[in-house]
């Protein structure tokens, strides 16, 4: 399965960054933005995929770091697990803000 390849480190590192990380994530997003423009604001929906956006950046931010070997060129591996740690405080203060704002 490719997930668990990803996991493991053994698919190629483009299709993993831009096929599950850039366009999952930007699919995602699209959707969530979506739903807080509806007049409901989708709130049920929401609310699940920000508590989904959890594992899957864990997973996806695991299978980049761990894919960056495999890339065609040694620093696009540098530069995948660069932007990884980018990613990583950018979800971290993403989930921190969208929930702050959903108790306060």
């Amino acid at each position: 399965m490719a997930l668990s390849a990803a996991w493991q480190g053994r698919l190629p590192l483009g299709k993993v960054f831009w096929l599950y990380g850039v366009l999952l994530s930007t699919l995602v997003t699209l959707l969530y933005v979506w739903l807080a423009l509806r007049e409901d604001g989708g709130s049920p929906l929401r609310q699940f995929l920000v508590l989904a956006f959890v594992p899957y950046t864990a997973w996806i931010l695991v299978s980049i770091w761990r894919c960056a070997p495999n890339a065609r060129r040694p620093y696009y591996g540098d530069m995948a697990r660069a932007l990884t740690v980018a990613w990583a405080i950018n979800a971290a203060l993403l989930i921190f803000f969208v929930e702050m704002d959903r108790w306060v």
